[in-house]
């Protein structure tokens, strides 16, 4: 017969077994999916890791509706685009819901499921680090040093401060990843500010552009930089790999047909590899890219890129008829901005 204590006793033990069960492991995939309001026929979702230069593409159908599952071996920061590009972290358990505007996936994307918190996290860092940077993130790297340092203490410290404030709600391989890319951030804008003072010195307003000679060019032979003066010259440094790059593409075709009559001369340099010559003829027939193409000699490594301090693309050059610089970092054509900078100019 048992007593009470033996009943107490035996079933203290099952909730301790019971509270002991291993938790059930992370799965080894992500779920990715969704629905596009106003879906472009043929257009699928495209996420691009800027780590491993590799695409995944997600089909999505007539009614604009997608779902995928990833396997990754590690979390991803994708470049997610379709018309429009957006930042999109992922990690294999997460099983997100995104819907969006095909006409403006940044603005009006909103996610659901797990991975929603992590990534509303993301967007406030993303739109903190543009309000740090101001109107041109060049006169920031430009700010006297005490001014600079105090400020990019200041927001390192607000980002941390909050991760560690809502770490019930994030994921601890996000929360470590985040901190891991503030002190990335930190890093990379010493060295990119080191570099601007530089580019103020050498590549400023009213400079002489430095050069680059016997660049392949897509209709044949080759090309120099030197060959384009009498000209405005607005040069476009892209590659076939970069999202951005492709995104700017149907602005820049209006901005080239508008300013077709104009004194001004459209050059896309590529910085594709050598042995990714063909991707880029081919890439230039299918968007049946207009002005000069040309191919660099040594892609990123090209010393014309290293004159210009280019770390990332796309980048855009504005040269005047005697090839002086008009502006080193010029407007991408998808801003307001290029049309007001060409009105401004005697062309």
């Amino acid at each position: 017969m048992r007593t009470k204590s033996t009943l107490f006793l035996a079933g203290a033990m099952s909730l301790f077994f019971a509270c002991d069960k291993a938790p059930e492991p992370t799965p080894d995939y992500a779920i990715i999916k969704g629905e596009v309001a106003n879906p472009k026929e043929g257009v699928n979702f495209r996420l691009y890791n800027p780590k491993t230069s590799k695409t995944q593409m997600i089909e999505v159908d007539e009614n604009g509706k997608f779902h995928d599952t990833l396997k990754l071996e590690n979390p991803v920061y994708f470049n997610a685009s379709y018309k429009d590009v957006f930042g999109l972290y992922v990690q294999n358990g997460f099983d997100m819901t995104l819907n969006f505007d095909s006409e403006s996936a940044s603005k009006s994307l909103k996610i659901k499921g797990e991975g929603a918190e992590e990534n509303a996290s993301l967007r406030k860092r993303s739109k903190e680090t543009n309000a740090l940077f101001g109107e041109d993130y060049r006169d920031f790297l430009s700010l006297e040093e005490e001014k600079y340092n105090k400020a990019m203490t200041d927001f390192s410290d607000k980002l941390n401060k909050r991760l560690e404030e809502n770490k019930d709600q994030l994921d601890e391989k996000f929360i470590t990843s985040e901190k891991k890319k503030i002190d990335e951030l930190v890093t990379s804008l010493a060295a990119q500010r080191e570099d601007q003072l530089k580019m103020n010195e050498k590549v400023g307003v009213g400079k002489e552009s430095p050069l680059f000679e016997d660049y392949m060019n897509y209709d044949g032979g080759t090309s120099s930089l030197k060959d384009f003066r009498g000209s405005y010259v607005y040069i476009d440094m892209w590659a076939t790999w970069c999202v951005p790059c492709l995104y700017e593409i149907p602005f820049m075709k209006k901005i080239e047909e508008q300013y077709k009559n104009d004194n001004i001369k459209f050059l896309a340099v590529s910085l594709d590899k050598k042995e990714d010559e063909q991707k880029w003829r081919d890439l230039i027939e299918k968007r049946n890219l207009h002005g000069t193409q040309l191919l660099a000699d040594n892609a990123m490594e090209s010393q014309f890129v290293k004159d210009y301090f280019i770390y990332g693309i796309p980048r855009f050059i504005l040269l005047d008829p005697e090839g002086r610089i008009v502006s080193a970092d010029a407007p991408r054509p998808s801003e307001d901005k290029l049309k007001e900078l060409f009105d401004s100019l005697d062309m």
